[in-house]
């Protein structure tokens, strides 16, 4: 099968097409779990009094954005595999998010590509997440490469 066989016109009407924005707030009491639950007490994250003195604020820890969940889009993507593997994750960091913050996440798929290993054809989804503050402030993005294989019964939920 050839890869123009495998993208459609319709795989690749996704691109570009980005989700319904969901805002979440960031609160004190989860900024402290998730500093405790990654072990980092750093006091930018854990003492106001501090943090307010060095940041302006409690901040939250960089990797607090994972917390944030984009909504789907309302039509689904015609998979044609059956296999995910995660292809990895890459992080930009702008602002701090502070305590209080309300974060707007927004997804889009950035890509679409083939490649052939030894497991046969895999789908490359690359897909674009953008964390925006209630100042309008692009605050982080992160890049996240999905990957698809195989046929047969479905190994993941779609």
């Amino acid at each position: 099968m050839s890869s123009g066989e495998i993208i459609t016109t319709e795989m690749k009407s996704f691109i570009g097409l980005e989700t319904k924005p969901k805002t979440y707030l960031v609160e004190k009491h989860s900024v402290e779990r998730f500093a405790e639950a990654i072990e980092d007490e750093n006091p930018l994250y854990l003492d106001k009094k501090y943090a307010e003195k060095i940041k302006g604020g409690l901040i939250t820890p960089p990797t607090y954005i994972r917390l944030f969940k984009a909504n789907k889009l309302e039509k689904k993507f015609p998979e044609p595999f059956s296999n995910l593997v995660d292809g990895g994750s890459s992080y930009s960091f702008y602002k701090n998010i502070y305590v209080g913050d309300e974060i707007t996440v927004i997804s889009k798929l950035k890509d679409l590509f083939l490649k052939t290993g030894t497991m046969g054809e895999m789908l490359f989804k690359v897909t674009l997440i953008s964390y925006m503050n209630q100042k309008k402030e692009l605050v982080s993005t992160q890049e996240i490469v999905t990957i698809t294989y195989g046929k047969g019964e479905k190994t993941f939920l779609g």
